[in-house]
C-alpha cells in the first residue's frame, strides 16, 4: 500500500512540475518574441537614424559656405552702385573694366550654384521678395514695380530676399 501512494503522489507532482514546464516554456516563447519585436524596431530606428544623418550631411555639404556668400553679395551691390552713378566713371576704359570685374565675380558665383533673380514685374512672393514700400499704381495690386536690392538663391535656397516695392492698386474715379 506505500507504494501505490507513493506512486499517485509521483504521478501527481509529475503532471504538475510538467504544466510548470509548460507554462515556463510559455513564458519564455514571449519573451523571446518580444526580444524579437524590440530587435526589429531598434533596426528600424538604427536605420531611420543613418539615414537622417546622411540628409543631414548632405544638405549641410550642399550649402556650405553660405556665409561666405552672404559677405560677397554685398561687394557686388557696391559694384552695381558704382556703375550706376555715372560722374565717377568718366572714362569708358575704367566702366568697362569694373563691368568684367563684377561679370567675373558673378560667373564665378553663378559655377558655385548662386544665382541671382528678377523680380520687377513679378507677383510679390514672400519666399523671394522683401516688400520695403507700397506705391499706388495702375497695375494690379502686388506686383513688384521697383527693385532696391536684388535677390540672391543658393542652389534652391534663398541667400537673401529681393527688397522691393510693391504695387497698390488704385481705383480711378472719372468724372462726367
Amino acid at each position: 500500500m506505500i507504494k501505490k501512494k507513493t506512486n499517485k503522489k509521483n504521478k501527481s507532482s509529475s503532471t504538475d512540475k510538467v504544466k510548470l514546464l509548460k507554462k515556463e516554456v510559455h513564458s519564455l516563447e514571449g519573451a523571446v518574441n518580444d526580444t524579437k519585436e524590440k530587435n526589429v524596431r531598434l533596426l528600424a530606428e538604427f536605420d531611420n537614424y543613418k539615414r537622417r544623418i546622411t540628409e543631414s550631411i548632405i544638405e549641410k555639404n550642399k550649402y556650405d559656405g553660405i556665409d561666405l556668400i552672404k559677405e560677397i553679395i554685398p561687394i557686388i551691390d557696391d559694384i552695381d552702385r558704382i556703375l550706376n552713378i555715372e560722374s565717377i566713371i568718366k572714362e569708358k576704359s575704367v566702366y568697362d573694366g569694373i563691368v568684367l570685374i563684377k561679370n567675373k565675380f558673378l560667373s564665378v558665383l553663378n559655377d558655385y550654384g548662386i544665382n541671382s533673380y528678377e523680380s520687377v514685374g513679378e507677383e510679390f512672393n514672400a519666399d523671394f521678395h522683401e516688400a520695403i514700400m507700397m506705391k499706388k499704381s495702375k497695375k494690379a495690386s502686388n506686383i513688384i514695380l521697383e527693385e532696391f536690392q536684388r535677390g540672391y538663391k543658393y542652389h534652391d535656397k534663398v541667400v537673401r530676399h529681393s527688397k522691393v516695392i510693391v504695387s497698390e492698386w488704385r481705383e480711378i474715379i472719372m468724372k462726367y
